[in-house]
């Protein structure tokens, strides 16, 4: 029997359903023992409590006796005659005293012929209640029951008589009948264990044989039917032999399964073929280049024959989907396919025999796996050969397109042993050539993992100083160009490492995007911001305050309450603040960003692009998106006196943005001949060390305090 089976599952099922049974069987056995002590225990009390009222009785029956015959007695010192009672009620077995007493509790009589305790005065410990009572008690001690009964002359307690009846007897009897209840109960413990083992003997011959049963009837067509599922999924599909004459639902089962293996088998190989191919574009998918690259990868091993590794990324290529449409992006896909493998065929013919796989990953990522000699220059001149067929344009829908790549190469055995490492390598190889500006391609080598390291070290430093407290919001002055008047301020963030020193906002800003910190570090500097701007108008009146909104955060709802929440909670009037994004921002989801910037430029704020003229198509973002400025790119700026183009551009920017009453700031101004060329075009504000780097703001209040 095969462990785990389901025949052993149902013996299983079947002793486990008789365990439970005989442990409800059991729990009401123990419950009814229980209850049984119970009762012998109540019955020994209530014996007990019988029996103490019967002595009660007999006592108070004995003293009521003797104490009508005392007064006389009593009042005359009639020894003989308290004699006489005093013995008459000791001559009775469980009568183990009586005193007679006076009124001050000195015995009189004690039924002995000496009268040893005459005159002594009674101290024992239920003697205190006794003397001066003038009601009958009954006291408890461990041997007796003492009964007093006090003695009346008239209307005067003259004294009493005290009976102690022995509780050895009762107690004696009542020990008997608790042994007899007890012996009884447990011959019917004895009796119900008997029962319950035997019913447990039985289920048990009943739960074996229905296990049998049902592994003879059911359990071995069952597995023959999971024999021939494994033959199925190994593919082996002549090794499967199914037959069945049964009428009933197995007999189903078993007919069903073979229509369905028959199936199976004819659309086998057209299912392998779709497994392993991309659907767009017809080359192999992800799932069949890991294996391709894993048995090339056993294939080489101990060979020393080398092998390159393509990563292809297409550069922004979201933007065509997202202006386009993703049945235009589709079409690039599928050209961008086609020129891959004709550049991968080339390159083949170019090296004999040797081949070169180009495969889809998934969304714009291509890879190549390269073989042959002198890999490192086949795989270099294969990605010049891929970025110069990409610069051809792409026609999508009636559109005409232009596309580049950003290509990582890694080469086998050099980087890295396995596939994990190798994918990796390239992964940081692709992304090195996006940092050196795209459209290019780059080796891995071994400071792009130390990189990669000290980029993880870096999150984890700035995740530490953002909870110390560690950044500061710095502000740069902008001033009105005619006047050189401040009007506002550029918050910017800054950052002391303690051991790096001042780390470049751009490479801490980068870190944070790329993680979740970019919310938080965002939201930090909009509050310091807003409560710095608030203190600054006592000195300051009118000064704005600008602040940057990265990308990452315009793709978060709440942007705009947040925002509002802190103008609220510093007091800073909405004019008084300024919201700065990039074009760039604007191009993951346009209506999001519409209805963000929305709210906050209704309720006042106001709304700059940033970098203006080097974003992807910036004068169209001008008609989507409402905004009060623009800011000209420093790079513009700087070559303002040198380069014709630069100027022409600048004044064009100026001109438009005038045209639909918008204000226009430069940035990177550095010195009076460009803030010079600016004024005469009209330029509206303006910022850069010609005015003053970026400080905090109590310097910024020191040095523009009227």
């Amino acid at each position: 029997m095969m462990l785990g089976g389901l025949q052993r599952k149902l013996v299983l099922g079947l002793i486990a359903a008789v365990l439970v049974l005989l442990l409800v069987l059991t729990t009401l056995w123990v419950m009814g023992s229980r209850s049984q002590l119970e009762l012998v225990r109540n019955a020994t009390d209530t014996m007990h409590e019988q029996a103490v009222i019967d002595l009660e009785r007999r006592g108070q029956l004995a003293a009521s006796f003797i104490a009508d015959g005392l007064p006389n007695l009593i009042y005359y010192y009639d020894l003989q005659g308290l004699h006489g009672l005093a013995t008459s009620a000791l001559e009775q077995d469980d009568i183990e005293y009586v005193l007679i007493y006076d009124r001050d509790g000195r015995i009189l009589h004690d039924g002995t012929d000496t009268v040893e305790r005459f005159g002594e005065v009674m101290n024992d410990t239920l003697a205190a209640a006794v003397i001066g009572s003038d009601e009958r008690l009954a006291q408890w001690s461990e041997s007796v029951v003492d009964i007093s009964q006090p003695v009346h002359l008239g209307q005067e307690v003259i004294g009493g008589v005290r009976i102690g009846v022995s509780r050895s007897a009762s107690e004696l009897a009542i020990g008997e009948r608790q042994q007899m209840l007890g012996e009884r109960v447990q011959s019917i413990f004895v009796e119900q264990l008997r029962v319950l083992l035997l019913a447990f003997l039985l289920l048990m011959v009943v739960a074996i044989l229905l296990g049998w049963l049902v592994g003879r009837g059911l359990v071995r067509p069952i597995r023959d039917l999971a024999a021939a599922v494994r033959n199925l999924e190994a593919g082996r599909f002549d090794a499967i032999e199914l037959h069945s004459g049964r009428r009933d639902e197995l007999g189903d089962l078993v007919r069903s399964f073979g229509h369905m293996t028959d199936t199976i088998e004819a659309h086998d190989q057209a299912i392998r073929k779709l497994a392993y191919q991309d659907a767009l574009t017809g080359l192999p998918n992800r799932l069949m280049f890991r294996e391709l690259l894993d048995d090339t990868l056993n294939e080489y091993a101990g060979t020393g024959r080398p092998m390159g590794l393509m990563f292809i990324d297409l550069d922004d290529f979201k933007r065509i989907n997202d202006t386009l449409g993703h049945d235009a992006g589709d079409e690039v896909l599928i050209e961008v396919a086609r020129r891959l493998r004709d550049c991968a065929s080339r390159s083949g013919q170019d090296a004999g025999n040797d081949r070169t796989l180009i495969a889809r990953l998934g969304g714009d990522e291509f890879v190549a796996l390269v073989s042959g000699g002198e890999i490192g220059q086949r795989c270099r001149r294969l990605a010049e050969r891929i970025l110069e067929a990409l610069k051809q344009a792409f026609t999508a829908g009636r559109q005409r397109v232009h596309l580049s790549a950003s290509i990582g190469i890694t080469c086998y055995p050099d980087d890295a042993h396995n596939s994990k490492l190798l994918l990796k390598c390239g992964d940081l190889a692709m992304y090195q050539a996006k940092v050196q500006g795209k459209n290019g391609y780059a080796f891995y080598s071994d400071k792009l993992t130390l990189a990669a390291d000290r980029l993880l070290l870096l999150e984890q430093d700035l995740r530490q100083a953002m909870e110390a407290g560690e950044l500061r919001v710095a502000y740069q002055p902008i001033v009105e160009v005619k006047t050189s008047r401040l009007v506002g301020a550029e918050a910017l963030l800054r950052w002391h490492h303690p051991e790096l020193g001042d780390v470049p906002p751009e490479q801490f800003v980068a870190v944070a995007e790329a993680s979740s910190l970019i919310d938080e570090l965002g939201a930090q500097a909009i509050d310091t911001a807003c409560q710095d701007a608030q203190a600054w108008q006592s000195e300051l009146p009118g000064v704005r305050v600008a602040v940057n909104v990265s990308g990452r955060q315009m793709l978060k709802r709440g942007l705009d309450q947040r925002v509002l929440q802190a103008l609220e909670n510093s007091g800073l009037p909405p004019e008084l603040l300024s919201v700065e994004l990039t074009e760039s921002s604007l191009l993951h989801d346009q209506f999001l960003a519409s209805e963000i910037l929305g709210t906050l430029r209704q309720h006042g704020v106001g709304i700059w692009l940033d970098d203006f003229g080097t974003g992807f198509s910036g004068l169209s973002h001008l008609r989507q998106v409402q905004v009060d400025g623009v800011k000209i790119d420093r790079s513009f700026i700087a070559d303002l006196l040198t380069d014709a183009n630069d100027l022409a551009l600048t004044s064009a920017i100026i001109a438009m943005a005038h045209s639909i009453d918008m204000q226009v700031i430069a940035e990177g101004v550095e010195s009076t001949e460009q803030l010079q060329l600016l004024t005469d075009r009209g330029c509206d504000l303006a910022q850069g060390f010609l005015f003053g780097r970026a400080m905090p703001a109590e310097a910024l209040i020191e040095r523009f305090r009227p």
